[in-house]
């Protein structure tokens, strides 16, 4: 469990980049912000220790701009609540959203998002795709948003899974994928003058099921080369019920004859699928960095270079058969610890490390304090 000394160490570390660079602080420019959401992106990229071999290489070289923090978590392992505490500063354990099927907004009338909030302070705001949880969309928080579109599947049925726990190579282009589209949403704002400075929240929404993106990807992990995590026998003995419960779970609306009530690591197993799972997610990162990559280049070669705060997360974690769990809805490190860069100008050093434990929520305060907007009550 975090702690209150804890969860403050990434506005406290940010605080001292901010005192060591007092001409930030005298000048009380107003950044924009860059705020990029990937969905369902646990520790696997290379600026962290998930996965040896993984590419992203835009992710690499984005946390070389600016500081990649390696021990960061999410406020809930689980899309709809963890967006809701990071965007409105409050926590599940204080709003009672722990699910997906909740809508945030009936518990939390009043609050004022990240978004909103930036609003209130003259900044002109956009939303791309998946930044509150897909149906729980936010209008109050926009003064433009730009909805997901529909992800490609092969069909129906699903190939080599079940429900939307799927994967496998499209024979179609980048430019036929949703995130594609999203992410030139994102491309032409940058491309547009603004008077205003803005906050502009770009949604990636792969690595997230299914795994169903252009061959390209799948051809950058040769299945024989694929290593499965490790998972110790009887891992789940010395767990309570409620953890074994965790580890076993069957997703809502997946169970059915076709599968036997088989949990997900259950098939996987049974149908010799774990290299090939793990091959799928490799895949969808790999995409979803190429998206990262074509919204960065944009940026760099856009007016607002200098004068931008980029943040880049992963909304949870996700497990991949450790401790004979997939998905998120864990408590475990894998379904909590998220990637988290921030990059910016004149304050964050290039290529700089913070080993401290630090909460999504922190993003919120951090963000007020680096564009010099008031304190928020």
């Amino acid at each position: 469990m975090l702690t209150s000394k804890s969860i403050k160490s990434l506005i406290f570390t940010l605080v001292l980049l901010l005192v060591n660079y007092s001409g930030f602080a005298q000048g009380k420019k107003k950044y924009n912000v860059l705020f990029i959401a990937v969905d369902d992106l646990n520790d696997w990229i290379g600026p962290l220790d998930g996965y040896k071999g993984v590419k992203t290489p835009n992710i690499d070289k984005l946390a070389k701009q600016g500081m990649n923090f390696t021990r960061a978590y999410c406020p809930a392992p689980v899309c709809n609540p963890s967006r809701a505490a990071l965007l409105t500063g409050v926590r599940p354990s204080t709003s009672g959203v722990y699910q997906n099927w909740e809508p945030w907004r009936r518990a939390l009338p009043t609050a004022i998002t990240i978004p909103q909030y930036f609003m209130q302070n003259g900044y002109k705001v956009v939303g791309i795709s998946k930044i509150f949880h897909d149906s729980y969309n936010d209008s109050a928080s926009w003064n433009k948003y730009y909805p997901q579109q529909r992800q490609l599947t092969p069909g129906n049925q699903p190939v080599n899974g079940f429900g939307n726990f799927d994967w496998g190579p499209l024979q179609v282009k980048d430019e036929d994928m949703a995130d594609y589209k999203h992410v030139q949403w994102g491309i032409d704002f940058l491309q547009e003058e603004h008077e205003k400075p803005f906050f502009l929240a770009v949604g990636i929404k792969r690595p997230h099921l299914s795994w169903w993106v252009p061959q390209k990807y799948f051809d950058m992990y040769r299945l024989s080369e694929i290593v499965v995590p490790k998972v110790t026998a009887n891992d789940l003995d010395d767990i309570p019920p409620i953890g074994v419960g965790m580890a076993k779970r069957i997703p809502e609306g997946q169970v059915n004859a076709a599968t036997q009530n088989m949990e997900d690591h259950k098939f996987i197993i049974a149908n010799d699928k774990w290299k090939q799972a793990v091959q799928g997610y490799l895949a969808a990162i790999s995409f979803a960095d190429a998206m990262l990559g074509r919204l960065l280049d944009a940026f760099e070669k856009s007016r607002y270079k200098q004068n931008t705060i980029i943040v880049f997360f992963g909304d949870h974690g996700w497990h991949l058969g450790e401790k004979e769990h997939w998905r998120k809805f864990a408590l475990w490190e894998e379904a909590t610890r998220v990637p988290l860069i921030l990059v910016a100008p004149g304050i964050t050093k290039p290529n700089s490390v913070c080993e401290r434990t630090v909460n999504l929520m922190d993003i919120y305060p951090t963000l007020i304090g680096l564009c010099n907007l008031p304190k928020k009550g």
